[in-house]
Protein backbone atom coordinates (compact mmCIF):
# COMPACT_ATOMS: atom_id res chain seq x y z
CA UNK A 1 0.00 0.00 0.00
CA UNK A 2 2.81 2.39 0.87
CA UNK A 3 4.44 1.74 -2.50
CA UNK A 4 1.15 2.56 -4.25
CA UNK A 5 0.78 5.80 -2.27
CA UNK A 6 4.38 6.73 -3.05
CA UNK A 7 3.85 6.08 -6.75
CA UNK A 8 0.66 8.17 -6.72
CA UNK A 9 2.46 11.05 -5.02
CA UNK A 10 5.30 10.87 -7.54
CA UNK A 11 2.78 10.73 -10.39
CA UNK A 12 0.90 13.78 -9.12
CA UNK A 13 4.17 15.62 -8.58
CA UNK A 14 5.31 14.87 -12.12
CA UNK A 15 1.96 16.03 -13.54
CA UNK A 16 2.19 19.26 -11.52
CA UNK A 17 5.77 19.87 -12.69
CA UNK A 18 4.83 19.17 -16.31
CA UNK A 19 1.80 21.49 -16.11
CA UNK A 20 3.82 24.29 -14.52
CA UNK A 21 6.43 23.92 -17.24
CA UNK A 22 3.90 24.00 -20.06
CA UNK A 23 1.54 26.66 -18.70
CA UNK A 24 3.32 28.83 -16.08
CA UNK A 25 1.08 31.81 -16.88
CA UNK A 26 -1.99 30.00 -15.50
CA UNK A 27 -0.78 30.58 -11.96
CA UNK A 28 -0.41 34.31 -12.62
CA UNK A 29 -3.95 34.40 -14.07
CA UNK A 30 -5.37 32.81 -10.91
CA UNK A 31 -3.54 35.33 -8.71
CA UNK A 32 -4.78 38.27 -10.81
CA UNK A 33 -8.40 37.06 -10.75
CA UNK A 34 -8.26 36.66 -6.98
CA UNK A 35 -6.61 40.07 -6.47
CA UNK A 36 -8.99 42.04 -8.72
CA UNK A 37 -12.03 40.26 -7.26
CA UNK A 38 -10.98 41.31 -3.76
CA UNK A 39 -10.18 44.89 -4.80
CA UNK A 40 -13.26 45.58 -6.96
CA UNK A 41 -16.83 44.19 -6.84
CA UNK A 42 -17.20 45.06 -10.54
CA UNK A 43 -14.53 42.68 -11.77
CA UNK A 44 -16.15 39.28 -11.30
CA UNK A 45 -19.38 40.00 -13.20
CA UNK A 46 -20.85 38.52 -16.38
CA UNK A 47 -20.90 41.91 -18.12
CA UNK A 48 -17.23 42.47 -17.40
CA UNK A 49 -16.38 38.97 -18.60
CA UNK A 50 -18.15 39.74 -21.89
CA UNK A 51 -16.19 42.99 -22.15
CA UNK A 52 -12.91 41.11 -21.75
CA UNK A 53 -13.87 38.49 -24.33
CA UNK A 54 -15.16 40.90 -26.98
CA UNK A 55 -12.39 43.42 -26.44
CA UNK A 56 -9.62 40.90 -27.03
CA UNK A 57 -10.97 38.94 -30.01
CA UNK A 58 -8.88 41.00 -32.44
CA UNK A 59 -5.69 40.51 -30.44
CA UNK A 60 -6.34 36.78 -30.07
CA UNK A 61 -6.79 36.23 -33.82
CA UNK A 62 -3.64 38.18 -34.71
CA UNK A 63 -1.68 36.39 -31.96
CA UNK A 64 -2.52 33.00 -33.50
CA UNK A 65 -0.73 34.04 -36.67
CA UNK A 66 2.20 35.48 -34.73
CA UNK A 67 2.53 32.20 -32.85
CA UNK A 68 3.07 30.31 -36.10
CA UNK A 69 5.85 32.71 -37.07
CA UNK A 70 7.59 32.48 -33.69
CA UNK A 71 7.44 28.69 -33.82
CA UNK A 72 9.81 28.84 -36.82
CA UNK A 73 12.15 31.20 -34.96
CA UNK A 74 10.99 34.25 -36.93
CA UNK A 75 9.11 37.39 -35.96
CA UNK A 76 6.45 39.50 -37.68
CA UNK A 77 6.35 43.16 -36.65
CA UNK A 78 3.80 44.02 -39.33
CA UNK A 79 0.75 42.16 -37.94
CA UNK A 80 -0.60 45.13 -35.98
CA UNK A 81 -0.48 47.60 -38.87
CA UNK A 82 -1.88 44.95 -41.23
CA UNK A 83 -4.89 44.94 -38.91
CA UNK A 84 -5.17 48.70 -39.46
CA UNK A 85 -4.71 48.66 -43.23
CA UNK A 86 -7.10 45.74 -43.77
CA UNK A 87 -9.72 47.43 -41.59
CA UNK A 88 -9.43 50.72 -43.48
CA UNK A 89 -9.48 49.18 -46.97
CA UNK A 90 -12.32 46.80 -46.11
CA UNK A 91 -14.24 49.70 -44.59
CA UNK A 92 -13.66 51.80 -47.69
CA UNK A 93 -14.85 49.01 -50.00
CA UNK A 94 -18.00 48.46 -47.92
CA UNK A 95 -18.67 52.20 -47.86
CA UNK A 96 -18.56 52.29 -51.65
CA UNK A 97 -20.21 48.98 -52.52
CA UNK A 98 -22.35 48.32 -49.40
CA UNK A 99 -21.22 44.70 -49.74
CA UNK A 100 -20.12 42.82 -46.62
CA UNK A 101 -18.77 39.98 -48.75
CA UNK A 102 -16.48 42.31 -50.69
CA UNK A 103 -15.38 43.83 -47.39
CA UNK A 104 -14.36 40.42 -46.05
CA UNK A 105 -12.54 39.54 -49.26
CA UNK A 106 -10.70 42.86 -49.20
CA UNK A 107 -9.51 42.41 -45.62
CA UNK A 108 -8.34 38.88 -46.35
CA UNK A 109 -6.63 39.96 -49.59
CA UNK A 110 -4.72 42.76 -47.85
CA UNK A 111 -3.46 40.35 -45.21
CA UNK A 112 -2.48 37.72 -47.77
CA UNK A 113 -0.64 40.18 -50.02
CA UNK A 114 1.48 41.60 -47.19
CA UNK A 115 1.98 38.11 -45.76
CA UNK A 116 3.18 36.87 -49.16
CA UNK A 117 5.61 39.78 -49.45
CA UNK A 118 7.03 39.01 -46.00
CA UNK A 119 7.16 35.29 -46.72
CA UNK A 120 8.88 35.57 -50.09
CA UNK A 121 11.47 38.06 -48.87
CA UNK A 122 12.26 36.06 -45.72
CA UNK A 123 11.71 32.48 -46.85
CA UNK A 124 13.25 32.68 -50.31
CA UNK A 125 15.06 36.03 -50.24
CA UNK A 126 16.76 35.15 -46.94
CA UNK A 127 16.18 38.65 -45.60
CA UNK A 128 16.22 39.28 -41.85
CA UNK A 129 12.67 38.92 -40.44
CA UNK A 130 13.01 41.84 -38.00
CA UNK A 131 14.06 44.35 -40.65
CA UNK A 132 11.78 42.98 -43.37
CA UNK A 133 8.61 43.06 -41.30
CA UNK A 134 9.57 46.46 -39.89
CA UNK A 135 9.53 47.71 -43.47
CA UNK A 136 6.16 46.16 -44.30
CA UNK A 137 4.88 47.46 -40.97
CA UNK A 138 5.58 51.02 -42.11
CA UNK A 139 4.08 50.38 -45.55
CA UNK A 140 0.89 48.92 -44.07
CA UNK A 141 0.56 51.81 -41.64
CA UNK A 142 1.10 54.32 -44.43
CA UNK A 143 -1.60 52.68 -46.55
CA UNK A 144 -4.05 52.88 -43.66
CA UNK A 145 -3.52 56.61 -43.15
CA UNK A 146 -3.29 57.56 -46.84
CA UNK A 147 -6.56 55.84 -47.71
CA UNK A 148 -8.41 57.08 -44.62
CA UNK A 149 -6.67 60.48 -44.44
CA UNK A 150 -6.27 59.80 -40.73
CA UNK A 151 -9.97 59.58 -39.89
CA UNK A 152 -12.32 56.65 -39.30
CA UNK A 153 -13.82 55.10 -42.44
CA UNK A 154 -17.57 55.15 -41.90
CA UNK A 155 -20.40 53.61 -43.87
CA UNK A 156 -20.23 50.12 -42.36
CA UNK A 157 -23.39 48.19 -43.36
CA UNK A 158 -25.94 48.22 -40.55
CA UNK A 159 -26.33 44.40 -40.41
CA UNK A 160 -22.59 44.09 -39.73
CA UNK A 161 -22.73 46.65 -36.93
CA UNK A 162 -25.70 44.84 -35.39
CA UNK A 163 -23.86 41.54 -35.72
CA UNK A 164 -21.15 42.92 -33.45
CA UNK A 165 -23.63 43.15 -30.57
CA UNK A 166 -24.84 39.58 -30.93
CA UNK A 167 -24.06 36.83 -28.44
CA UNK A 168 -24.59 33.09 -28.25
CA UNK A 169 -25.07 31.35 -24.91
CA UNK A 170 -23.93 34.56 -23.24
CA UNK A 171 -20.69 34.70 -25.24
CA UNK A 172 -19.98 37.51 -27.74
CA UNK A 173 -20.09 36.25 -31.33
CA UNK A 174 -16.76 37.84 -32.24
CA UNK A 175 -15.18 36.03 -29.29
CA UNK A 176 -16.64 32.75 -30.51
CA UNK A 177 -15.17 33.43 -33.97
CA UNK A 178 -11.73 33.86 -32.39
CA UNK A 179 -12.12 30.61 -30.44
CA UNK A 180 -13.15 28.68 -33.57
CA UNK A 181 -10.08 30.01 -35.41
CA UNK A 182 -7.92 29.15 -32.40
CA UNK A 183 -9.19 25.56 -32.25
CA UNK A 184 -8.76 25.06 -35.99
CA UNK A 185 -5.21 26.40 -35.76
CA UNK A 186 -4.44 24.17 -32.77
CA UNK A 187 -5.55 21.13 -34.77
CA UNK A 188 -3.51 22.32 -37.75
CA UNK A 189 -0.31 22.69 -35.74
CA UNK A 190 -0.68 19.41 -33.83
CA UNK A 191 -2.30 17.05 -36.34
CA UNK A 192 -1.45 18.28 -39.83
CA UNK A 193 1.83 17.52 -41.58
CA UNK A 194 2.41 21.23 -42.18
CA UNK A 195 2.14 21.89 -38.43
CA UNK A 196 4.79 19.29 -37.65
CA UNK A 197 7.03 20.83 -40.31
CA UNK A 198 6.63 24.24 -38.66
CA UNK A 199 7.80 22.86 -35.30
CA UNK A 200 10.70 20.92 -36.86
CA UNK A 201 11.84 23.88 -38.95
CA UNK A 202 11.86 26.06 -35.86
CA UNK A 203 13.68 23.52 -33.70
CA UNK A 204 16.52 22.95 -36.16
CA UNK A 205 16.49 24.20 -39.74
CA UNK A 206 19.46 22.10 -40.86
CA UNK A 207 17.94 18.93 -39.44
CA UNK A 208 14.67 19.83 -41.13
CA UNK A 209 16.41 20.13 -44.48
CA UNK A 210 18.15 16.79 -44.03
CA UNK A 211 14.82 15.10 -43.31
CA UNK A 212 13.38 16.40 -46.58
CA UNK A 213 11.40 19.39 -45.28
CA UNK A 214 11.23 22.38 -47.62
CA UNK A 215 12.26 24.84 -44.92
CA UNK A 216 12.06 27.87 -47.23
CA UNK A 217 8.47 27.08 -48.12
CA UNK A 218 7.57 26.50 -44.45
CA UNK A 219 9.12 29.85 -43.50
CA UNK A 220 7.24 31.60 -46.27
CA UNK A 221 3.94 29.92 -45.40
CA UNK A 222 3.91 31.01 -41.73
CA UNK A 223 4.16 34.66 -42.77
CA UNK A 224 1.30 34.16 -45.23
CA UNK A 225 -0.66 32.55 -42.40
CA UNK A 226 0.11 35.47 -40.08
CA UNK A 227 -0.94 37.96 -42.76
CA UNK A 228 -4.20 36.09 -43.34
CA UNK A 229 -5.08 36.13 -39.66
CA UNK A 230 -4.11 39.80 -39.31
CA UNK A 231 -6.47 40.56 -42.20
CA UNK A 232 -9.28 38.64 -40.50
CA UNK A 233 -8.51 40.48 -37.26
CA UNK A 234 -8.79 43.77 -39.12
CA UNK A 235 -12.27 42.90 -40.33
CA UNK A 236 -13.28 41.76 -36.84
CA UNK A 237 -12.14 45.17 -35.56
CA UNK A 238 -14.74 46.78 -37.84
CA UNK A 239 -17.44 44.56 -36.36
CA UNK A 240 -16.25 45.41 -32.86
CA UNK A 241 -15.83 49.18 -33.31
CA UNK A 242 -18.35 49.90 -36.07
CA UNK A 243 -15.87 51.65 -38.39
CA UNK A 244 -12.51 51.09 -40.06
CA UNK A 245 -10.07 52.85 -37.71
CA UNK A 246 -6.67 53.71 -39.28
CA UNK A 247 -4.79 53.42 -35.99
CA UNK A 248 -6.68 50.46 -34.56
CA UNK A 249 -3.59 48.26 -34.51
CA UNK A 250 -1.00 50.86 -33.50
CA UNK A 251 -0.92 49.88 -29.81
CA UNK A 252 -1.49 46.15 -30.30
CA UNK A 253 1.92 44.86 -31.42
CA UNK A 254 3.47 44.62 -27.97
CA UNK A 255 0.30 43.07 -26.56
CA UNK A 256 0.27 40.46 -29.34
CA UNK A 257 3.97 39.62 -29.01
CA UNK A 258 3.89 39.87 -25.22
CA UNK A 259 0.90 37.56 -24.97
CA UNK A 260 2.48 34.92 -27.21
CA UNK A 261 5.79 34.97 -25.33
CA UNK A 262 4.16 35.25 -21.92
CA UNK A 263 2.10 32.17 -22.73
CA UNK A 264 5.31 30.18 -23.14
CA UNK A 265 6.09 30.16 -26.87
CA UNK A 266 9.85 30.48 -27.38
CA UNK A 267 11.17 33.24 -29.63
CA UNK A 268 13.98 30.87 -30.59
CA UNK A 269 11.50 28.60 -32.36
CA UNK A 270 10.51 24.97 -32.02
CA UNK A 271 8.62 25.27 -28.74
CA UNK A 272 5.15 26.61 -28.04
CA UNK A 273 1.50 26.08 -28.84
CA UNK A 274 -1.73 27.84 -29.71
CA UNK A 275 -3.16 27.00 -26.28
CA UNK A 276 -0.22 28.73 -24.62
CA UNK A 277 -0.98 31.81 -26.68
CA UNK A 278 -4.60 31.71 -25.49
CA UNK A 279 -3.35 31.66 -21.91
CA UNK A 280 -0.88 34.50 -22.48
CA UNK A 281 -3.41 36.77 -24.20
CA UNK A 282 -5.98 35.96 -21.50
CA UNK A 283 -3.48 36.97 -18.84
CA UNK A 284 -2.79 40.37 -20.40
CA UNK A 285 -6.52 40.90 -21.08
CA UNK A 286 -7.40 40.26 -17.43
CA UNK A 287 -4.54 42.46 -16.26
CA UNK A 288 -5.52 45.40 -18.50
CA UNK A 289 -9.20 45.10 -17.63
CA UNK A 290 -8.53 44.89 -13.92
CA UNK A 291 -6.20 47.89 -13.96
CA UNK A 292 -8.84 49.90 -15.86
CA UNK A 293 -11.50 49.00 -13.33
CA UNK A 294 -9.41 50.13 -10.36
CA UNK A 295 -8.50 53.36 -12.17
CA UNK A 296 -4.82 52.89 -13.05
CA UNK A 297 -3.73 55.38 -15.79
CA UNK A 298 -2.86 53.98 -19.24
CA UNK A 299 0.88 54.72 -19.14
CA UNK A 300 1.19 53.22 -15.67
CA UNK A 301 -0.46 50.11 -17.08
CA UNK A 302 2.30 49.83 -19.69
CA UNK A 303 4.88 49.69 -16.90
CA UNK A 304 2.96 46.94 -15.11
CA UNK A 305 2.51 44.97 -18.34
CA UNK A 306 6.23 45.20 -19.12
CA UNK A 307 7.19 44.01 -15.64
CA UNK A 308 4.70 41.15 -15.87
CA UNK A 309 6.18 39.99 -19.19
CA UNK A 310 9.63 39.89 -17.55
CA UNK A 311 8.24 37.99 -14.56
CA UNK A 312 6.26 35.57 -16.70
CA UNK A 313 9.20 34.85 -18.98
CA UNK A 314 11.48 34.38 -15.97
CA UNK A 315 8.96 32.04 -14.38
CA UNK A 316 8.75 29.96 -17.55
CA UNK A 317 12.56 29.63 -17.65
CA UNK A 318 12.68 28.74 -13.94
CA UNK A 319 9.96 26.09 -14.26
CA UNK A 320 11.66 24.60 -17.29
CA UNK A 321 15.00 24.34 -15.47
CA UNK A 322 13.32 22.96 -12.36
CA UNK A 323 11.60 20.22 -14.36
CA UNK A 324 14.94 19.27 -15.95
CA UNK A 325 16.55 18.93 -12.53
CA UNK A 326 13.58 16.89 -11.28
CA UNK A 327 14.06 14.44 -14.13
Amino acid sequence: MENVKTKNKVGIKNIAIDFSKRYPAVFIILVLILAFTVVSPHFMTSSNAQTIMAGNAVVMIAAIGETMVLLTGGIDLSVATVISSSAVLAGYVMNVTHSITLGILTAVAVGLVIGCINGLLIGYGKMVPFITTMGTQLVARGIAFVVSQGIAVKGTPKPLVEFGFQSLAGLPVIFLISIVLLLLSAVLITKATWGRYVILAGANKKTGQYTGINVRFVEMSVYVFAGLFAGIAGFISIINLGNGIPGVGDTLLMIILGGVVLGGTSMNGGEGSIIRTLIGITLLAILTNGLNIIGIPFYDQLIVQGILIFVGNGLAIYMSQKSEYAM
